[in-house]
């Protein structure tokens, strides 16, 4: 038996004040969140120990070792793995990034600029007549969207002649806040050092935009996750080994920008004694800004992505994914006996016997090597392995790729329901009951399901006797 529930989204607004509630304290400790999350689990009266993964971001509130919420649920959910958020992860380590000084850099003065337009009506007015046939605006650096994040440094650099175009056109207005401000962001916008590194910036985004918005997805496992994960770090481990060549073509590219901006391409000060990176010695700016640039924001995010994604936390996770077809043509002998021990160890409440796995595994191994010997296609997910996995013939595999179907990819579905309930429980509507909540919250989820209004009167007279019939 397994938990229905793929993701248990519990927030903390439903909890109300009241006599026959938990009354919550003041403070949000990650020993506090566990224990709500245990307390409305029984209250929903699931077994516990079904419980097999929690899926949180990164935050320490969540996954602190001595008092964090997931050591907590984990005291009482014996048989459940953390599987960490692969977008909040994947944006964590794009957010390496900004280490690099230049890129650091770059993203203040993008801000600065798009606050600039949308802190006066009369700006963004001139902005979008200049942009007409483009863009009617800019998409500004959210801090929770990160596929908005994306497509703002992606606008910005398509738009960037135009976007400098208004900055001139401002800079010369009578009024002197607007005008002088304009100037001086336009002296941060017009040098080399940012279009070099708003190109090279968005070179790196392209590859993890889509997989910004895959990670998102509802149907989406876990192994399809950490398959779009590695084709992500072999890529910008491609461009590593073949910086010079891949450089090249994105400062091509900013140079023809450039050469159409009148902007000088030069080298920046470099002191004799090298103190910093960015004090590399270079003969050339090309080579310069390929040193101190874009190596460092590949090795940074290489490195992150694999303490985030291939540690030894999420080892449990990896070694249930070779039981996808696509892998199992190809695991080990040490492998498969590591995979009999893990499941002995953290999936103890499956009842299965070791030889009988092993065996299944054997079986289930040369099922699919002689697919690939007939030329046909294998499974690469789990959702598709399941389909191909009878129950007669393959008991203990196909409960553990119903473990592997069940375990959270990503908490983008919680994280829009905070957003559905942060427009609706507003401060008037601070007092709402929980039942009333809840069903604001499905109609506003579930818009596009017909709703019978007649029915909807109909039931309201019948809960309460009022002085007003609604039914005759």
């Amino acid at each position: 038996m397994f938990m229905e529930k793929k993701n248990v989204n519990v927030g903390l607004e439903n909890i109300e004040d009241d006599p026959g509630h938990n009354i919550i304290e003041p403070k949000l400790s990650g020993e506090l969140l566990g224990n709500i999350v245990v307390d409305k689990l029984k209250e929903m009266t699931l077994d516990l120990e079904n419980c097999i993964g929690i899926g949180t971001d990164g935050c320490s509130v969540m996954i602190s070792i001595m008092r964090g919420a997931v050591q907590q649920i984990q005291k009482s959910c014996k048989n459940a793995v953390h599987s960490p958020c692969s977008n909040h992860a994947l944006n964590l380590s794009i957010s390496k990034s900004s280490n690099v000084q230049f890129v650091r850099n770059i993203m203040g003065t993008i801000q600065q600029v798009l606050s600039f337009f949308n802190q006066s009506s009369k700006r963004n007015f001139l902005l979008k007549n200049t942009l007409k046939g483009c863009k009617r605006s800019l998409t500004s650096l959210c801090e929770t969207r990160w596929v908005e994040r994306h497509n703002s440094i992606f606008e910005f650099q398509s738009n960037l002649k135009n976007i400098i175009m208004c900055l001139e056109s401002i800079s010369e207005w009578d009024e002197q806040i607007s005008s002088s401000k304009a100037k001086c962001l336009l002296n941060s916008i017009c040098n080399c050092e940012f279009v070099i590194t708003l190109f090279t910036l968005s070179n790196v985004l392209s590859i993890t935009s889509a997989a910004s918005k895959l990670l998102q997805k509802v149907e989406f496992d876990i192994a399809d996750a950490f398959n779009c994960i590695n084709d992500i770090i072999t890529i910008i481990e491609n461009k590593r080994t073949n910086c010079e060549n891949i450089f090249h073509n994105i400062f091509e590219e900013s140079k023809t920008v450039m050469t159409d901006l009148d902007i000088d391409i030069k080298l920046p000060r470099i002191t004799i004694r090298q103190t910093q990176r960015s004090n590399t010695p270079a003969t050339c700016p090309e080579e310069y800004y390929r040193r101190v640039l874009f190596i460092p924001i590949l090795e940074n995010v290489i490195e992150d992505l694999k303490a985030r994604f291939l540690n030894e936390k999420n080892k449990t996770i990896f070694i249930l994914m070779q039981l996808v077809p696509i892998n199992v043509i190809k695991i080990s002998q040490d492998l498969e006996n590591t995979l009999v021990e893990t499941l002995l160890k953290h999936y103890s409440f499956i009842s299965f016997n070791t030889y009988s796995l092993k065996g299944e595994m054997e079986l289930w191994k040369t099922k699919w090597e002689q697919i690939i010997c007939k030329g046909l296609q294998i499974p690469n997910n789990v959702f598709n392995a399941i389909e191909e996995c009878p129950d007669i013939v393959f008991p203990c595999i196909r409960k553990i790729l119903f473990i592997l179907c069940t375990l959270p990819v990503s908490v983008a579905t919680a994280e829009r329901s905070f957003s559905t309930l942060r427009r609706l429980k507003s401060w008037l509507r601070s007092r709402m009951n929980e039942e009333r909540l809840t069903g604001l919250a499905l109609l506003n989820i579930h818009r596009n399901e017909p709703i019978n209004i007649d029915n909807i009167i109909d039931r309201f007279a019948a809960s309460n006797k009022r002085a007003l019939e609604f039914v005759i």
